[in-house]
């Protein structure tokens, strides 16, 4: 489709409409977001949810771009005790605001 076109966005939506994982997906015309709550002391299951998507995305033919790739931690408690998350020892950019 040619950027700009009415069925761009539509078109995008049906090839992600079978993108599923363990987190909550918010799906936007040219962005995913992954979300979860951890309780205090649990363990993120956010490395698991990558590797959904990566079986998803490698299955669909399509690729993920780890440079733009953020991790955001929004909290009310101090998290050092959260690894940082990464891909193929790739360290995902963990940011403050997005």
């Amino acid at each position: 489709m040619p950027p700009g076109s009415l069925l761009g966005p539509l078109t995008f939506i049906v090839l992600i409409d079978d993108l599923n994982t363990d987190s909550m997906i918010h799906k936007f015309v040219d962005d995913t977001t992954f979300s979860e709550f951890i309780d205090k002391g649990q363990a993120s299951q956010m490395d698991v949810n990558v590797t959904q998507l990566l079986n998803w995305s490698s299955n669909n033919h399509m690729n993920v771009n780890f440079k733009k790739t953020k991790e955001m931690i929004i909290n009310t408690f101090h998290c050092n005790f959260l690894d940082k998350l990464s891909v193929s020892d790739v360290e995902i950019e963990r940011v403050n605001v997005f």
